[in-house]
């Protein structure tokens, strides 16, 4: 390993949240190293992919490649029915979206789609490099590196994240608190030698001994989440065994469904912390650095993913001279917020989903029954998981699209608006009969649609200027002009002259 000229951004960590954050920085034009210490593969925690990260994934380009790739590893990797606190009947299927489904791949495999990505945006990634400690040098960050021959070399960065995790050495040495309650209770995760003995693609059953959530997992594997009543007080540091599975399919689903072995097994716990900021000076923490929760309804590694699509793009902005280091902060007013509901969420989810009791049983058969299927207690339970419910925080005069996701728009002529999103940063998009001879710079995106309705929710919408994080940064209810639509894009890069200037427009 060599030193070199200062880096713009270096990512500690190459799982999905790092690997995002690589490549949305690299994109913009920012340099970028990715520090990842494993040379291999981890085991797969993460298994689902859930709708707002595939409409993320479809803005860059790479739905194809990842749809491939879950077809690889089994044939009906779309889950159109999911689940909330072990309930099932969530009808994503429902979803106004390209993407109605939860996808099931392998976080092996996610991360490898993601630094590839990376790669392929500019950045570099290193593998076999771990991190032994930073310090402020002026206005950089000096970051000890250590490769596997034990060498240490000392990297200059103007931003460091640490996307290093929940046990993250980058969070302890830039001293953010990680605040909340130790483990409580604990759960087994087991990839077992088995054939999916079931057509369906998934599996639940509670009863007063616990509850199994089961899918197939590959070729000839299993995979089951169990908690026992009968060790759910188990520390994690205890093993688990195949006779404990066993015993766990025996007096939850009535058979040991012909389990014998299994290549992976682990017990995890419900620890629940979460950071008081995401920022200290120029590091950045994202992903589980920031927060560690029990795996609610699989939407863990997602919302990390969701938080780096947030952070990626302004730290690339910021990095390339596009916008001032004050557009940083917003990473925190945007995605604290949604962080704090997500762990209050979790809290919700597994109080509600552990409670085996006769009373916890006839509630949670009460709710699946008949609250559940209600559509709007559906809609409002699969926003919460999907990420469709995130909306960033406006000013007051902002028009109620402002701050909402955008999913697909149909062109005129018939194309998408994420295949012009993946060759652009901002993406300006009008009605036929508004548009007007544009010039606009380079790094604008452009369309016209019909459907701008249909796609933000709004019939006065005649034209939105979308982020390139998939949300409306602006939307006009007449026609605007190309000063209006450059002074919206300066506005939400974190320019307090285009903010005051908007308003004056208004």
């Amino acid at each position: 390993m060599k030193s070199s000229d200062p880096v713009d951004v270096l990512v500690i960590g190459g799982g999905p949240a790092g690997a995002t954050v690589a490549a949305e920085a690299a994109r913009a034009g920012a340099s970028v190293i990715v520090a990842e210490k494993r040379t291999g593969d981890s085991p797969s925690r993460a298994g689902v992919i859930q709708p707002r990260v595939l409409e993320l994934l479809d803005a860059r380009g790479l739905m194809g490649r990842f749809r491939a790739a879950a077809a690889e590893w089994r044939p009906d990797f779309e889950v159109p029915i999911y689940m909330y606190a072990g309930l099932g009947g969530l009808r994503y299927d429902q979803l106004d979206s390209d993407f109605p489904y939860a996808l099931i791949l392998p976080q092996t495999t996610t991360e490898h789609l993601l630094r590839a990505w990376a790669v392929e945006s500019g950045a570099e990634v290193r593998r076999g490099v771990r991190y032994a400690g930073h310090r402020a040098q002026g206005d950089l960050t000096a970051v000890d590196l250590v490769d596997e021959a034990g060498v240490t070399v000392t990297v200059e960065t103007r931003y460091l994240v640490g996307a290093d995790g929940a046990r993250s050495h980058v969070r302890a040495t830039a001293g953010i608190p990680f605040e909340g309650r130790e483990i409580t209770m604990t759960a087994m995760s087991v990839d077992a030698d088995l054939s999916f003995p079931w057509a369906a693609s998934m599996q639940m059953k509670r009863n007063e001994a616990g509850w199994i959530l089961t899918y197939p997992f590959g070729v000839n594997t299993t995979r089951f989440i169990i908690v026992a009543e009968a060790s759910r007080n188990v520390p994690t540091s205890v093993p688990v065994t195949e006779d404990e599975v066993r015993e766990s399919l025996v007096a939850i689903f009535g058979s040991d469904l012909g389990f014998t072995t299994a290549h992976r097994m682990s017990r995890y716990g419900d620890a629940h912390k979460m950071v008081p900021r995401f920022r200290e000076g120029n590091v950045f923490l994202v992903g589980e650095a920031t927060r560690v929760h029990y795996p609610a309804s699989g939407i863990g590694m997602n919302y990390c993913i969701q938080d780096a699509f947030n952070l990626g793009w302004k730290l690339g902005a910021v990095a390339v001279g596009a916008a001032p280091d004050s557009l940083l902060d917003t990473y925190q007013t945007e995605r604290f917020p949604v962080l704090q509901k997500l762990m209050d969420d979790v809290d919700t989810q597994t109080s509600l989903h552990f409670d085996f009791s006769e009373g916890g049983l006839k509630l949670k058969d009460f709710l699946e029954q008949e609250i559940v299927p209600i559509p709007e207690v559906n809609a409002v339970l699969r926003d919460r998981l999907s990420g469709f419910g995130t909306r960033y925080p406006v000013v007051d005069g902002d028009h109620p699209a402002v701050g909402s996701r955008v999913g697909q728009i149909v062109l005129s002529g018939g194309g998408a608006y994420t295949q012009v999103a993946a060759e652009s940063d901002f993406v300006f998009v009008e009605a036929p009969d508004s548009a007007v001879p544009r010039d606009l710079p380079s790094a604008f995106g452009y369309g016209t649609s019909t459907d701008l309705e249909g796609a933000l929710g709004h019939a006065d919408v005649v034209a939105a200027l979308i982020r390139p994080d998939a949300y409306v940064a602006q939307a006009w209810t007449s026609a605007p002009t190309d000063a209006e639509i450059r002074t919206a894009r300066e506005r939400a890069l974190g320019s307090s002259s285009a903010a005051v200037a908007l308003e004056g427009a208004r």
